[in-house]
């Protein structure tokens, strides 16, 4: 489905500003920023991201628009966006142009590891009367599942957890089901109208959207099994995990799950001076950044710089060296 391509531009700021960290530069600043679903945590977290420097950054201007962990690294790496959000795994494949990368994406550059944990969900509805993905296997339900918006990172989390359950997205299309890709809060709507009756997807434990599927009495979240769980570690690399109790309303018992971590990302070629401003910024100014969003919480200097898949961009590990956590 359409999204509106641009959905938040910031007014200009031009000249002095009094109440800025750094030297202005003598070119303005204006990038492109891909973020993740427009109701997503990632667009949330990347405005939040983008106040911060353009309060404290001279000159600079920013637009947020819609994307996914898929899709950024190809945004970034063509010049479509200067900055984004992807996860390891998605930057991983694009460096060695595996599926879904149809080539390699060799230009763009880790910033920092968020430190954030995007957990996979997968609801179904009780009445179904299954509790396990494996279950709907064998008895070839013909599910009706959102995977929430194509070219994201949940998108490709929820194909590949399926397909550890041993269901590919053709066997439930043969068995009378349907795949949907819809922007999160359609997709809400569409549980709501009975149109589908999965969802799977990613995203930080108790975030909004996922708080609101699973506040329905209809509405059951299952865990992954363990010989999938090992298929999802040892061939894509995502992280055993759990969300646990009481995380969700009515949610009792902890559920066996598998995560991934997002990295702040840039092209190659981004000025090294900003991209040093901006690595600073984040660590600087994290109280300001857990004001506008708690995810920022999680953002730790003694980890940022590990887990990359990818290179450093020389401005961030200037940083890193700075603080002694980078050799």
């Amino acid at each position: 489905m359409k999204q509106a391509a641009v959905v938040m531009t910031t007014v200009a700021v031009l000249g002095a500003m009094p109440f800025a960290a750094y030297d202005a530069r003598a070119e303005e600043k204006a990038y492109t920023v891909s973020a993740g679903s427009i109701s997503g945590s990632w667009f949330a977290i990347v405005t939040t991201m983008f106040e911060t420097y353009r309060n404290n950054i001279p000159d600079l201007t920013y637009t947020t628009v819609p994307g996914g962990s898929v899709a950024n690294p190809i945004s970034v790496g063509s010049g479509q966006s200067q900055f984004g959000m992807s996860y390891s795994t998605n930057l991983f494949a694009a460096a060695r142009g595996d599926a879904p990368y149809k080539s390699k994406i060799d230009n763009v550059r880790a910033i920092a590891n968020t430190g954030l944990s995007a957990y996979i969900h997968i609801y179904v509805d009780r009445k179904l009367g299954v509790e396990s993905i494996r279950a709907i296997a064998d008895g070839k339900m013909p599910l009706k599942v959102d995977t929430g918006p194509r070219g994201g990172g949940g998108e490709l989390a929820a194909g590949r957890v399926l397909a550890a359950h041993g269901v590919s997205y053709d066997n439930i299309k043969e068995w009378g089901g349907s795949i949907t890709y819809s922007p999160y809060r359609e997709a809400m709507d569409r549980v709501n109208d009975k149109q589908i009756d999965a969802f799977i997807n990613d995203d930080l434990p108790g975030a909004p959207l996922f708080a609101e599927f699973a506040a329905k009495e209809d509405i059951l979240l299952l865990p992954q099994e363990p010989q999938a769980i090992k298929i999802m570690e040892e061939q894509y690399g995502y992280v055993p995990g759990v969300i646990r109790a009481g995380t969700y309303k009515g949610q009792t018992e902890d559920i066996a799950t598998t995560y991934q971590t997002p990295l702040f990302i840039t092209r190659a070629d981004t000025d090294e001076e900003v991209v040093y401003q901006m690595t600073k910024l984040l660590f600087e100014k994290k109280d300001d950044l857990v004001t506008g969003h708690s995810a920022f919480k999680a953002l730790d200097i003694e980890k940022a710089a590990t887990g990359l898949t990818i290179p450093l961009h020389p401005g961030a590990a200037r940083y890193y060296r700075e603080m002694g956590v980078l050799q």
